[in-house]
């Protein structure tokens, strides 16, 4: 694993909602990485990405669901654009966003059902 410099996780929303336990199971994280050139730190802009975070998830037979949008700002020397980002490279720049969105999911559930529900993902590389 390699040292990419990192920026803050920013929480732009997060939703949790009670749903009927039948309602049916949804699992959706879209991992979304975009150049980002509002760095004012004298570097080449395109070393600089946004990694984004929308999901929606509802566990089966729960009667919670979470929703929302996480981002994280990264520097990644070695690609002059998205495209050229590995499949495993991307994978390892959005853990931290996975890992949140559990934290979060955690933490919420065992204030609004008095038990934290822990999340379990396995990667899914396109």
């Amino acid at each position: 694993m390699m040292a990419i410099p990192q920026g803050p996780i920013v929480v732009q929303a997060f939703h949790y909602d009670q749903v009927d336990p039948d309602t049916p199971a949804k699992n959706e994280i879209q991992v979304q990485i975009q150049s980002y050139p509002e760095i004012d730190s004298g570097a080449d802009s395109k070393d600089y990405f946004q990694i984004l975070a929308p999901f929606e998830i509802h566990p089966e037979a729960t009667n919670f669901m979470v929703s929302g949008l996480l981002g994280q700002v990264v520097q990644v020397e070695t690609a002059a654009n998205q495209t050229e980002l590995a499949p495993e490279l991307l994978q390892e720049l959005s853990r931290p966003l996975i890992e949140q969105i559990q934290i979060l999911t955690y933490q919420v559930t065992a204030i609004a059902d008095d038990r934290g529900y822990d999340l379990n993902f396995t990667p899914n590389v396109k």
